[in-house]
């Protein structure tokens, strides 16, 4: 067990500086400020990730966020935007952490974060996230616990959301009265261009054809592949490299299927909370006119990381047990094998990442 606390830390550690490295390497110190929000978006996902699942999927989806190039994109420079994923990834957590323990202290602390994401553009939707979660929550609590544990349960939970809500009022509060003031402004800044085009351009970035603007996005769908052959591509490359874009896809259809199987007779919170908040915050995309924009969608950033790790940590259970089934190899020397060409993959998808961003 010590020695499994000691290679989480380590592992934890080594993610953290190349977070750090990723986002401060050749940084103009005016742009500091904006940097150091990614470094903790990268720290709070880990523990968001371990609490909904376990460290070494935390440490996945981490080190995967730690050298996106859409993160840091965003992490280097001096926009709001990056504030979305931060207040997310720190306000769901901290709930977790209240529903678990049932505390108002989170439910408090996660309120703050709530409130300071309405200073963004595009967090305005992000209360429906919570609405989903909490129905999803008393459900499980009127299936899973005794009749006296669910009016408990019940209680702590309403005054839990309602700390949350009230607290979440009172941080966005001087921004809603500016808004009241200036109402032109606030319709000014909301997207109204829903069609069928912008959803299927928004839900085709992280594979196909990513953002067009250049501040947000590269051209060429393989640029490392490219610099190899010498050729140059015009086409926006996707929001995710090739690699990540296919776990990502065997990630959100295996977590998909098994949300629906709804194995213990309800949904599954934590997957509820993560196809919600999927698909919450690309609602800003769906209706912008610039689809794709990965800067109106980056709030789906760190649940698209940790679907991809999911696609990633399945994967490798599936070659483990292939290797593990052959009579030369034991169950131990099939994990250590798995384990190595899994650093080995994740880290050449950092140098690619790096090469993209750097290069």
């Amino acid at each position: 067990m010590l020695k499994t606390k000691k290679q989480e830390l380590a592992i934890f550690l080594i993610i953290v500086g190349v977070a750090a490295f990723f986002r401060l390497y050749q940084l103009d110190t005016l742009r500091i400020s904006s940097a150091t929000v990614g470094i903790l978006t990268v720290i709070g996902l880990y523990f968001l990730v371990k609490e909904l699942f376990e460290w070494r999927l935390a440490a996945i989806a981490s080190f995967l966020t730690a050298t996106s190039f859409w993160h840091v994109n965003f992490s280097r420079m001096e926009s709001a935007a990056i504030i979305i994923p931060f207040t997310l990834v720190y306000s769901f957590y901290l709930l977790g952490k209240g529903l678990k323990k049932a505390s108002l202290p989170y439910f408090f602390v996660a309120g703050i974060f709530g409130g300071l994401g309405f200073y963004t553009n595009s967090l305005c939707v992000a209360p429906i996230i919570t609405i989903f979660l909490f129905l999803n929550y008393w459900w499980y609590l009127k299936k899973d616990f005794s009749h006296d544990k669910y009016e408990y349960a019940k209680t702590k939970l309403l005054q839990g959301f309602v700390v949350f809500a009230f607290t979440i009022f009172i941080v966005a509060l001087p921004l809603g009265i500016y808004f009241w003031q200036h109402q032109e402004e606030l319709l000014a800044r909301i997207p109204n261009s829903l069609t069928i085009n912008n959803v299927v351009k928004t839900l085709g970035m992280f594979n196909f054809t990513g953002d067009w603007n250049p501040a947000h996005n590269t051209t060429g769908s393989t640029e490392f592949l490219g610099w190899l052959k010498h050729s140059q591509e015009t086409t926006p490359s996707p929001m995710l490299p090739w690699p990540i874009g296919v776990f990502f896809a065997v990630g959100f259809i295996n977590e998909f299927i098994h949300w629906l199987k709804r194995k213990h007779g309800h949904f599954s919170t934590a997957h509820t909370l993560l196809f919600a908040w999927f698909f919450v915050t690309l609602i800003p995309g769906f209706l912008s006119a610039t689809a794709p924009d990965a800067l109106l969608t980056i709030g789906a950033l760190p649940v698209v990381m940790i679907f991809t790790a999911r696609g990633i940590w399945w994967f490798f259970n599936k070659l483990s047990s292939w290797y593990g089934m052959r009579d030369t190899h034991s169950k131990h020397e099939a994990h250590a094998i798995t384990a190595l060409v899994m650093i080995i993959f994740l880290f050449s998808v950092g140098f690619m990442e790096y090469w993209r961003y750097f290069k």
